[in-house]
């Protein structure tokens, strides 16, 4: 029996590997991207890859300027400094609130993702390193127990390429073992049941994230 595939499924393959693609920097910011080129590399017509980009566009990912065309968004440094003192700020309330309320299930749930970091430092893994760090933010989001604080942060990073800028960051030398480092003091503090602590060991790891992915990459990504 022939199957086929609708043009709203090959967009949305076709919008998923241009997004991967961007997250992971092979689309490095300020970069042009032509649609043309685009179908032939995903071998589709060029309608799937203007929907696509039309898709990245509301993501936040890409700008398309007519008569210009379409290039991956390059922040200024401003908003980068806006982005992680407010990211530091939320994040280190959630981090305190997770911190009181002691629920020990989420607190595992994060245990097992700094054990995951720490296999990707190990073997030198980005992807695992990524989706770890996704993990150990998410479950202390949902251990806050915060409706309000969870939308406040969901808005505000779904502003930026937020994903991207971890791959970005620990592209930074030495970045990798120290960020699994700053994420074992959190949890430590969490185990401890300190909401202070807690909340400053989370706005510190913020923080230095930023640091790094201002000072070792900002050129590339302001600048081009």
């Amino acid at each position: 029996m022939k199957i086929t595939i609708s043009t709203a499924s090959i967009t949305t393959q076709v919008t998923k590997e241009i997004r991967n693609e961007i997250v992971k920097g092979e689309y490095e910011p300020g970069k042009k991207l032509s649609e043309s080129a685009l179908s032939k590399h995903y071998g589709v017509s060029r309608t799937p890859v203007r929907e696509a980009l039309k898709q990245l566009e509301r993501e936040g990912l890409v700008e398309i300027s007519p008569r210009v065309g379409t290039r991956v968004t390059k922040p200024t440094e401003k908003e980068l400094n806006e982005l992680f003192t407010v990211k530091a700020s939320l994040e280190g309330l959630a981090a305190g609130l997770l911190a009181a309320n002691q629920e020990v299930s989420k607190i595992d749930a994060i245990e097992e993702a700094v054990n995951q970091m720490e296999k990707a430092v190990e073997t030198k893994d980005h992807d695992l390193f990524v989706k770890s760090n996704k993990d150990f933010h998410e479950v202390i989001l949902e251990g806050a127990d915060n409706s309000k604080l969870s939308y406040l942060l969901e808005l505000l990073l779904n502003q930026m390429p937020y994903q991207r800028y971890v791959y970005l960051s620990i592209e930074v030398p030495n970045r990798l073992e120290q960020s699994f480092l700053e994420h074992k003091k959190v949890l430590a503090a969490l185990r401890k049941g300190n909401p202070k602590e807690a909340e400053e060991m989370m706005r510190a790891h913020v923080e230095a994230s930023g640091k790094q992915l201002k000072e070792g990459i900002a050129q590339k990504l302001i600048k081009g």
